[in-house]
């Protein structure tokens, strides 16, 4: 064996470990989409510079066809995958959807099963044969109508590759991300100008410029992960903070102009039928002024929107990127929905203040707002008044009917409440069979007329529990106060006053209401 040919088989030796070495690295840490593709792509690589190799060190025939077969398990698939890298690094697409997979990959998986099938149809190749060049074999392939489609292709991918690269490279003004697209750039290039030399000189040498070329590519790439860390640290970080977050993130650049968001920010604008590219607000609101606003604002604020027939609630936190002074100041605008959160809020808030049998304020919430009233009758002169409320022989229904029926009792006279008095009135369970009720602006006598009707509408209610029906009355205490005076300071003396006229209708017979005079 002569020694270019053993140069030339470790170099291609080492490159294949290359290769495997990075397929199986990029899939282990491939998280996102085009890390994955880029796995894929090493792969591909691996098995045409293998087939390559073993091609190079074969001098029979049969041997030969048979390693050009294992290339082309990956070679259809270099281009296509080389340009979704391209596609995904650059955000020009944000995912692979299913029809342009299938725009994609169309040719190249026909051309795997042409090449696989070529003894039937030569569409691929027409004609084999061994050469030898002093003491080097390479095959020779007379090339079919096919080969000179799937070239095209490839041909195709690979400029739209270094296209994509270069408007990258052009578009973005940051050093740090142009020296990412400078590398991807230049490894793209020598295997464009591999598939050339292939195409206009493989007749005269049947040297396969591009399994040559393809190292240094992978070389370069190799050099680029090293130095600039773009698959690994500062990729990882960008995927946990800013790709992955559940938080919509939306970058914005000079004039308010969209350069940058993640997948979060992207569905938030889809449910809302809007395209996110280089827009700026002005134009992705033009029809909502109100949501105008809130875009265009620096400082954090929240907002809500129908999504769905649903009523969503969210919150804009902004974050400048830059010096304030800075004409070109770019700022992260982070959408946070906090629907859920509100509604656990709410919930809490229901279960901290709200009697869970009555669906009335509980005795502490009852007695917080009490007191916040009476304080503001005393201030400014105005009139008040207190119902207390007892069930008439509780204990005898719990005993006859069980506690079942008693509660459902509860809820009844709850339900009774909320529909006989004024929203602005304040009403609570104080705890077992005891209820309350303050009016609001309410005379003695107002209050006894209302505690009367409402003593009436209960005494004549029925709960039906299990078949039975069981009629309930309730006795009713009512107290009153106008203004500031020396003998009610507290809201406890009203309370007390309501109390003593409860215990006087009790002790007359009960289901009947007395007021305090």
């Amino acid at each position: 064996m002569n020694t270019s040919k053993i140069v030339l088989s470790l170099y291609l030796v080492l490159a294949v470990i290359l290769a495997q070495f990075f397929a199986a690295y990029l899939f282990s840490k491939g998280k996102t989409s085009y890390r994955k593709a880029f796995s894929a792509l090493v792969l591909c690589i691996s098995l045409y510079l293998l087939g390559y190799l073993m091609i190079i060190n074969s001098n029979n025939l049969e041997e030969m066809i048979f390693w050009n077969q294992i290339q082309y398990l990956g070679l259809p698939f270099i281009s296509v995958l080389w340009l979704m890298v391209a596609l995904l690094y650059t955000k020009t697409i944000s995912s692979l959807k299913i029809q342009l997979s299938i725009l994609l990959f169309a040719i190249p998986i026909t051309t795997f099963f042409i090449r696989l099938t070529n003894s039937w149809h030569h569409l691929m190749y027409t004609r084999w044969e061994v050469r030898q060049f002093s003491e080097w074999y390479s095959l020779y392939m007379e090339r079919g109508i096919w080969y000179y489609v799937n070239i095209s292709y490839t041909i195709s991918c690979m400029f739209l590759t270094v296209i994509v690269y270069l408007i990258g490279y052009l578009k973005h003004k940051d050093g740090y991300i142009r020296s990412h697209f400078l590398v991807f750039l230049f490894a793209s290039l020598l295997p464009f100008i591999g598939i050339l030399l292939v195409i206009f000189t493989f007749g005269d040498w049947c040297i396969d410029y591009s399994a040559l070329i393809m190292p240094v590519s992978l070389l370069i790439i190799s050099f680029g992960i090293v130095r600039y860390d773009f698959l690994e640290i500062r990729t990882l970080a960008r995927e946990t903070i800013f790709e992955n977050n559940s938080v919509g993130m939306l970058v914005l650049g000079p004039g308010k102009k969209v350069i940058d968001y993640n997948r979060a920010a992207e569905k938030f604008f889809e449910s809302m039928n809007i395209s996110l590219n280089n827009y700026s607000i002005e134009e992705i609101y033009a029809r909502e002024p109100r949501l105008l606003e809130i875009f265009q604002s620096d400082s954090s604020c929240g907002f809500s929107l129908l999504i769905d027939g649903e009523e969503r609630f969210f919150e804009i936190d902004v974050v400048p990127l830059g010096y304030s002074h800075d004409s070109n100041t770019r700022m992260l605008k982070s959408i946070r929905d906090v629907t859920d959160e509100r509604k656990i809020k709410e919930e809490l808030k229901i279960l901290a203040t709200i009697d869970s049998l009555s669906g009335l304020n509980n005795r502490a919430e009852f007695m917080n707002l009490a007191r916040r009233e009476f304080d503001w009758v005393k201030r400014n002169n105005e009139g008040i008044s207190f119902l207390i409320m007892d069930l008439d022989n509780f204990k005898i229904i719990n005993d006859t009917f069980g506690h079942a029926a008693g509660d459902e009792i509860i809820r009844e006279v709850g339900r009774i409440i909320k529909s006989s008095f004024r929203k602005t009135d304040i009403a609570g369970r104080l705890g077992g069979e005891e209820f309350a009720v303050v009016l609001k602006n309410t005379s003695l006598e107002e209050a006894r007329k209302i505690a009367e009707k409402f003593r009436e509408t209960v005494a004549n209610r029925k709960v039906i529990y299990r078949g039975q029906e069981i009629s309930f009355t309730l006795s009713i205490g009512v107290a009153a106060i106008r203004g500031y005076t020396d003998e009610i300071k507290d809201i406890e003396d009203i309370f007390k006053m309501a109390d003593d006229a409860l215990y006087e209708a009790k002790a007359n017979g009960r289901n009947r209401v007395v007021a305090y005079h």
